[in-house]
């Protein structure tokens, strides 16, 4: 649970392009829309995210410095965006870079390829958490893997056990990541802080207990994972 560290390599590619700014709210991409450059995450977070047929907001991932978007476009998968792609933080700054010539420099760096397939792998493993997340009945329980999955995947340790999450989520962003309404997400994460399980404030980052965490998850294989997703 470490911030990821750039290839020296890969950051040297990145710098030689052009760099632009988003502010909080922002929308980088459409969905639907045919970029015309792929992005590098320089600084700051961007979300991914569905829209219901209702317009509520249905988040699929996160991507932090020394991530490359959108990856269907960027290796030909798509001729679109799939989802819209949109500036978390208060700013964003991204690299505007070719596909083609992003395309020709990983193919030429196996260390990155395969740097390439490790991510892929670990956000697979993320969402298959996500969906184990969704899957369950209860609210507590939605919330509960959901920050177990945050916690692995986008928190950073600053005890033994206790993990900061680098995101800065809103109530209805708990709400969106769980499919729960916005004031059954605040219920359950009040539960949650009378508990010891998550501490957070106003303007603060949400700090999570790991050991009263686990402590209630009903999966002792998933409440074992360790690994940074």
């Amino acid at each position: 649970m470490a911030k990821r560290v750039i290839n020296k390599h890969l950051q040297a590619f990145l710098e030689k392009h052009p760099v632009k700014t988003f502010k909080k709210g922002e929308i980088i991409i459409f969905q639907g829309e045919a970029p015309r450059v792929a992005f590098g995450v320089k600084a700051g977070i961007v979300k991914a995210y569905n829209l219901s047929v209702g317009g509520d907001e249905k988040p699929v991932g996160f991507y932090e410095p020394g991530s490359i978007f959108p990856s269907p476009w960027v290796y030909g998968k798509m001729p679109n965006a799939v989802y819209y792609y949109e500036a978390l933080t208060p700013e964003v700054s991204l690299y505007a870079v070719n596909r083609v010539e992003w395309v020709k420099f990983i193919k030429s760096n196996p260390e990155l390829m395969y740097e390439e397939l490790e991510r892929y792998i670990t956000d697979e493993l993320g969402q298959s958490m996500r969906l184990n997340a969704l899957q369950h009945s209860r609210a507590s329980d939605k919330l509960l893997y959901t920050l177990h999955y945050l916690a692995l995947s986008h928190g950073h340790k600053i005890a033994p056990q206790e993990v900061e999450i680098d995101l800065a989520l809103t109530h209805q962003d708990f709400a969106n990541l769980t499919g729960l309404t916005r004031e059954t997400a605040a219920t359950e994460l009040n539960k949650l802080k009378h508990k010891g399980v998550i501490s957070y404030d106003k303007h603060k980052p949400y700090r999570l207990n790991l050991s009263a965490l686990v402590r209630l998850l009903n999966d002792q294989y998933i409440a074992d994972v360790q690994i940074r997703l």
